[in-house]
């Protein structure tokens, strides 16, 4: 799989969205991708400028094109490969928008939390994590450098191969190691959670389902190390009947700096990842998160 091509950096001028675009200008350096840094003004507050500015809607774009990239020349980013676009409208529809008139294959924003939830993404960003036609990376403002532990989330679906395929070139790249994670749900595991009253499951219940699992997870990402022989990848399946909870125990106890997964699993149902599992780990990591999509995304789906 080649590495992203067309990367746009998301930007609305805070502390976490240039951390985010100096993360998306280090992960290009590695292969030459191009980068876009694009702000998107909203229609109302345009409206509003040119009314007590007495000015008209191209010298408001022009003046925060220049804002823009006073903002890009001002984050150090070693790089003078870096362009930059202002849109006026929805932001979802026209960061997307952006994606497609640019053929870009990855969304680099910011995760900025509260004082309450400081693993919590903006609206805007979990939009684009469910709806966006592209890959997207959410940065966490508090990233340094390079990522050093990586979690690939594997469901054993094409979608998953994909993700996998990508937590290894950033992990190659990187210089980071990769967990590949199977969360297997018995029929034992889920019989303890009926009626909503859940028990904690030992994971020697089922041992021949985990052995079974473990061999599945080993062949399903040996093809895929392949093409990162460098990287030390480490296959783990866990037995529990809440997945989202196993994957972000797994992420706080190892301590990874990065979560990829897919958003379409093996089914195409949305509550496989997307929705109850993916979205609830977008909410709740306290990591940066990879959010890769399918080839095509089932029509109707969102």
């Amino acid at each position: 799989m080649k590495p992203y091509q067309r990367l746009i950096a998301a930007i609305d001028f805070t502390p976490s969205c240039r951390n985010a675009l100096r993360e998306a200008v280090r992960l290009a350096g590695g292969s030459g991708a191009a980068i876009t840094a694009v702000h998107v003004m909203d229609e109302f507050l345009v409206s509003e400028l040119k009314r007590a500015l007495s000015t008209d809607q191209a010298s408001v774009r022009a003046e925060w094109e220049a804002r823009l990239r006073k903002f890009v020349d001002d984050s150090d980013l070693g790089t003078p490969h870096v362009e930059t676009e202002v849109r006026i409208g929805n932001a979802f529809f026209e960061l997307s928008e952006s994606c497609r008139v640019r053929q870009a294959d990855l969304l680099v924003m910011g995760a900025k939390g509260s004082r309450n939830e400081p693993n919590r993404v903006g609206v805007i960003a979990a939009k684009c994590v469910r709806k966006a036609p592209v890959d997207v990376l959410l940065v966490r403002e508090d990233a340094q450098g390079p990522f050093k532990h990586l979690v690939a989330c594997v469901d054993l679906s094409e979608n998953s191969a994909k993700a996998v395929s990508h937590a290894l070139q950033i992990a190659a790249q990187d210089g980071a190691s990769l967990d590949c994670l199977h969360v297997y749900q018995s029929a034992l595991a889920m019989s303890l959670d009926y009626g909503g009253l859940a028990a904690p499951v030992a994971s020697t219940m089922d041992d021949q389902g985990l052995h079974m699992w473990q061999s599945e997870l080993d062949k399903f990402i040996e093809p895929l190390k392949a093409a990162a022989p460098g990287v030390r990848v480490t296959s783990l399946v866990k037995e529990r009947v809440n997945i989202r909870e196993a994957i972000l125990d797994h992420v706080t106890e190892t301590h990874a700096d990065m979560v990829v997964l897919g958003t379409r699993g093996k089914s195409g149902l949305r509550e496989l990842l997307i929705g109850t599992t993916a979205e609830k780990i977008v909410a709740n990591a306290p990591c940066s998160i990879l959010a890769v999509k399918p080839h095509i995304l089932p029509e109707g789906q969102d």
